[in-house]
């Protein structure tokens, strides 16, 4: 029966929905996390058009009867509402107030063992000075182990022998030991937050799905662009973002997701029983 069938893809899509919230409200304690919205979409609609001409007559909605299949749990939208403020008064610790994330670039290992520059977006700005003799000098360095990039895309170096003050300015520019360093964090504004794709640790990375056309791929321009060029952001040194996720929204989320639950599962029981009288009035 179709109800059967409607019944069920709603319980797949509400299962998903249910994750969705269990993520969000496990990560309220995560520096720069962004809670992700459920939002739900509509199957295929049959229409019956088998109705009396009467039932026609001065009708605003399409003519027939439209039988649906359900619904199923269509995207996930990242909310980039700003998260409110947590004061540490770390010197390597920023906040990005306004649109944009910090990029951070790491070297991996291939399959076949070589050295790929891999390139991650993220709003978690918990820093550390790590000294490298790679970069020969001093690098900021994310919780995940990655180095935060500048305007340019590349990593930022302190070429010091010892980082006894380090001053960021609103606009992004360092100060160390009271010598400016002409280094800029870089902060990027991403076009449309929705391609960006989770990797774990609260880093993103531009999803396989951004080249839609091939033989027409995207400019990196056309995908993020520096948010210094608008004035769109602006970095806090010595606080972190806390995550935007609202502990009441959660909870009123999941009592509507269990009813949800609740609704359907009975849908599902009731349909059970009307075959179940079918079948017997059949075999009668």
């Amino acid at each position: 029966m179709q109800s059967l069938n409607i019944s069920s893809s709603a319980l797949r899509g509400i299962q998903l929905a249910l994750d969705n919230s269990a993520n969000n409200m496990s990560n309220m304690d995560t520096v720069g996390y962004k809670r992700r919205v459920a939002s739900f979409s509509e199957l295929l609609v049959d229409s019956m058009t088998e109705q009396p001409a009467t039932d026609r007559e001065n009708r605003n909605s399409p003519v027939g009867l439209r039988i649906g299949s359900g619904a199923r749990l269509g995207m996930t939208k990242l909310d980039m509402g700003q998260g409110s403020m947590k004061q540490t008064d770390v010197p390597t610790d920023l906040m990005i107030q306004g649109e944009g994330y910090f990029r951070l670039g790491s070297q991996e290992l291939d399959a076949n063992g070589a050295r790929v520059e891999e390139f991650r977006f993220t709003r978690n700005g918990s820093f550390h000075l790590e000294e490298s003799a790679y970069f020969g000098g001093f690098v900021l360095v994310g919780s995940n182990g990655h180095v935060l990039l500048n305007e340019s895309d590349t990593p930022i170096v302190l070429p010091t022998d010892e980082v006894r003050e380090l001053v960021v300015s609103d606009d992004g520019f360092l100060t160390v030991n009271g010598e400016p360093t002409f280094e800029r964090v870089g902060v990027w504004k991403v076009h449309n937050p929705d391609m960006l794709k989770q990797v774990g640790d609260n880093l993103f990375s531009i999803g396989e799905n951004v080249n839609i056309d091939p033989g027409a791929p995207l400019a990196l321009e056309e995908i993020y662009e520096s948010a210094w060029t608008d004035n769109l952001a602006s970095v806090r040194q010595g606080a972190l973002e806390a995550s935007n996720v609202n502990m009441q929204e959660e909870m009123t989320q999941l009592i509507n997701i269990q009813r949800a639950y609740q609704l359907n599962s009975r849908a599902i029981g009731i349909s059970d029983q009307m075959m179940s009288i079918a079948t017997s009035i059949r075999t009668r």
